[in-house]
């Protein structure tokens, strides 16, 4: 999956006392287009540094600029990360615009930038989307302990937006129940929502799973997470045994198909970039029979 960086590392830790510097790395968004350091192929692309774009002349002097601007997001094999508004890299020829989707592809070896650079945009957007406080409409200020905006007349404090939400495989015997939310979809995704207020997870599981399809599941277990930052939200994936009738009653508010799919079926119905848990869900109950035989089955409910 996208965040399997495996002997790279990441840190999100917040450094409320972090400085810019010459040879950090740095990026600028607008929208949903990020700038990455220039390549000659179509490769997903590299950070900048402000050494890269400023000249050597002119280097002091900008950096103070820059620094004032400057917003500490995260740390990758440690080289940190820093935020700059769009104005000072949307002129630099040295910086090319790419699309976040850029994130999706299939490439192992840039996968450790692919996965900073989206983390990277899901700051970006709160940051984007929380600059007056919600309570007294003063503009907020930078917090110095943790990453939060906080308001200093009275007192709020806002921290990162991060949506909880859940992925359901749910299965009969040797099916796979597979949905679309739109006809142009070109591979199928597994039940998913988000988690209501009071709520468990496994309670959205049974929620989402009875609005969608009109089916109910047994056996809820719970298989991994994944930080997916293109809509603000960590997910959960689970693994459900459909329990009682398998006709589906399709929402079409929510979604234009579902349907039972034959494990022997299922190759051409998910992407092949291991980069989405959904894929990963299918994959893994195509090849991994044997885990969902019922006598080998655990459940969270036990």
């Amino acid at each position: 999956m996208i965040q399997d960086i495996y002997h790279h590392k990441m840190e999100v830790v917040y450094d409320g006392e972090a400085v810019l510097e010459e040879n950090d790395y740095i990026i600028a968004f607008q929208g949903r287009n990020v700038y990455m350091k220039k390549q000659k192929d179509e490769t997903s692309g590299a950070f900048l540094t402000c050494e890269d774009i400023l000249p050597v002349e002119y280097r002091k002097e900008a950096m103070e600029k820059f620094r004032r601007d400057a917003i500490y997001l995260l740390c990758l094999d440690g080289r940190r990360l820093f935020l700059l508004p769009e104005k000072y890299l949307s002129s630099c020829p040295q910086a090319q615009q790419k699309d976040i989707n850029i994130f999706r592809e299939k490439n192992e070896e840039e996968r450790p930038v692919s996965f900073a650079m989206i983390t990277a945009w899901h700051l970006y957007r709160w940051y984007e989307e929380t600059k007056f406080c919600g309570a007294c409409g003063v503009r907020l200020r930078h917090g110095q302990k943790e990453r939060t905006m906080v308001c200093p007349i009275c007192g709020n404090v806002i921290y990162p937006r991060i949506y909880p939400a859940i992925i359901a495989g749910i299965y009969d015997d040797d099916r796979l129940l597979l949905t679309k939310m739109s006809p142009d979809a070109r591979y199928y995704a597994l039940v998913s929502g988000y988690c209501e207020v009071g709520e468990t997870v496994e309670d959205t599981v049974r929620r989402e799973v009875m609005e969608e399809t009109g089916l109910s599941v047994k056996d809820i277990r719970y298989y991994k997470s994944q930080p997916w930052a293109s809509s603000q939200s960590i997910l959960s994936g689970f693994f459900a045994r459909l329990d009682g009738d398998s006709h589906i009653h399709i929402d079409e508010r929510e979604l234009c198909e579902a349907r039972w799919v034959k494990r022997d079926k299922l190759e051409d119905c998910y992407s092949k970039n291991g980069v989405s848990l959904t894929a990963e869900m299918m994959e893994y109950f195509q090849k991994h029979p044997e885990e969902f035989e019922i006598k080998r089955m655990g459940t969270s409910e036990e």
